[in-house]
């Protein structure tokens, strides 16, 4: 339950010239919660940690509950959980099932108070959730970026058949990557399941085989997998430094790596949600380097759906680039950001039509009844999408 209440004592301020509010969590914890617990906020804005699962320490009171205050962008959609440090341990509901995400139009100073009803349970006693990895899967922890200047993990995925010594094998790379191949890594717990339908559909000769890399994200992601700065938001920008840390970086040391085709008629990109706009806007400044673009669930919200008016004002590229493109029909009801999914990816599938684009040929435009915004939904339908991109002549 949550209750958003008045605060008279806060004041507006600003944060680097921004407008910023004041915003008060209290939140109480389930009976039982270890006593020794520290319990944190996880959320989509960097004053919430950019989902990382520690993203804010709350303060222990007295009376057992935890509060914080947090300085949130003036008219920015906050969406966050509660977490007790990690993903294996956070907040649930009262029969231990998956919860949207909690939403806040951040206008007005506030209180908000939240009541969790219940934690979900670590599998092991360390606490860590029991890894899911399928098949041959390499790590590259540390992988640093001068783009950037940060350093993050790669996670690669090697098909039947990458014993054979003479063979080179096609490229899908996905953002995100902590969340595609392992419950014990991602988010919430929910994995997209990617080597399992890899595995699949290669062993039963319906797709090539390919290698899958996983480019894991960081406290940065909502900057990184972003174009433009919104305002909206109070994050973004950093998108073209990403589209050269993975043209430019991760892409050259997969093709040293491992045995890949590299050229761009053998080269994809994938993501989901802002994952799905990077990739959208990485193959928009690359299309010499991708041939194929799967953009799941996308945000083409993001800055008032900026990237969307650029594409169809310079549209010549998207002729050379295949597309899976998606949207749940009830994504809105998770995010308040995605009220307007159905309607901004038409609207990007009518830029396609209208530049020539074949649907079920240069593009597939697929809209999921019930649909939702997250991982398990994704990994429901990926399977179609490998198909489509990686299905033998």
């Amino acid at each position: 339950m949550i209750t958003i209440l008045a605060l008279t004592a806060c004041t507006l301020s600003t944060v680097q010239g921004d407008p910023t509010v004041a915003v008060e969590f209290r939140v109480s914890v389930p009976a039982g919660t270890p006593k020794d617990s520290a319990i944190y906020l996880s959320g989509n804005l960097p004053a919430l940690g950019h989902w990382r699962a520690d993203g804010v320490k709350l303060k222990r009171h007295e009376n057992g509950r935890f509060h914080t205050t947090v300085s949130l962008p003036e008219g920015s959609a906050a969406e966050y959980k509660v977490t007790r440090g990690s993903w294996a341990t956070v907040e649930k509901n009262t029969e231990g099932a998956e919860i949207a995400n909690r939403t806040l139009s951040v206008s007005v100073p506030t209180t908000v108070e939240i009541e969790v009803a219940r934690w979900a349970t670590p599998s092991a006693a360390s606490g860590a959730r029991t890894p899911t990895r399928t098949g041959n899967i390499k790590f590259h922890h540390d992988f640093a970026s001068r783009n950037l200047n940060n350093k993050r993990t790669l996670i690669v995925y090697l098909p039947p058949g990458y014993e054979d010594a003479a063979r080179r094998f096609p490229v899908l790379y996905m953002h995100d990557g902590q969340n595609i191949f392992d419950a014990s890594t991602c988010f919430a717990g929910a994995e997209w399941q990617a080597d399992e339908h890899a595995q699949r559909l290669i062993t039963a000769g319906r797709i090539t085989p390919i290698i899958i890399v996983g480019i894991y994200n960081n406290a940065d992601r909502s900057d990184e997998y972003t174009p433009n700065r919104d305002d909206r938001f109070g994050a973004g920008g950093k998108g073209p430094l990403y589209a050269k840390f993975v043209v430019d970086e991760v892409k050259p040391f997969i093709d040293r790596t491992y045995r890949t085709k590299p050229g761009r008629e053998h080269t994809a990109i994938a993501g989901s949600s802002l994952g799905g706009l990077i990739s959208l806007y990485i193959c928009a400044q690359h299309p010499d380097t991708f041939s194929k673009c799967g953009i799941v669930s996308p945000a083409l919200m993001w800055n008032d759906g900026r990237l969307v008016r650029d594409i169809e004002e310079r549209a010549s590229w998207i002729k050379r680039v295949r597309f899976w493109l998606d949207m749940g029909t009830a994504e809105g009801s998770d995010l308040d950001s995605f009220n307007d999914g159905i309607a901004r990816t038409r609207q990007l599938a009518a830029v396609f039509k209208d530049n020539g684009l074949t649907a079920e040929r240069d593009y597939r435009y697929v809209e999921i009844p019930g649909g939702h915004h997250n991982e398990k939904d994704w990994a429901a339908r990926f399977d179609q999408l490998l198909l489509f991109f990686f299905a033998p002549d």
